[in-house]
């Protein structure tokens, strides 16, 4: 799917985490995330990826502010990105999204470059449930 004016502002709000120097230790990987919710509100995370191997995806930080800050479970787009690139969700997040609402796995819309976007489904295609 091709991305729309909203999936361009998403991915600019996501890259505006990495460039928090709060979120940004020396040489670790600094990661930003941004999603819109089924009802349109914005959730966004930074990933921990600290030395000792203790730490978090940016995706599963956004979907945790959801659920502590909302009454949802579904997202409508998600997108992560290091200063640089645009990356997709690892295998944990990927199942994350489709454990805490299965609906995810068929409407969620998961930004994975520049120019295209695919459903959750597409990135795990033969989920366990």
């Amino acid at each position: 799917m091709k991305l729309t004016k909203n999936d361009k502002k998403l991915i600019k709000k996501a890259r505006s985490m990495v460039n928090k120097k709060k979120i940004y230790c020396g040489e670790l990987k600094a990661v930003g995330c941004a999603l819109i919710s089924k009802k349109g509100k914005l959730f966004t995370g930074a990933n921990w990826d600290l030395w000792c191997g203790v730490g978090f995806c940016a995706e599963s930080s956004a979907i945790s502010n959801m659920v502590a800050h909302s009454n949802e479970t579904e997202i409508k787009t998600i997108v992560a990105c290091s200063r640089h690139h645009l990356l997709t969700p690892c295998g944990r997040c990927r199942e994350v999204m489709a454990l805490i609402d299965k609906n995810n796995l068929d409407n969620t819309e998961v930004i994975v470059s520049d120019k295209e976007k695919v459903k959750l489904r597409e990135l795990l295609p033969y989920y366990w449930k």
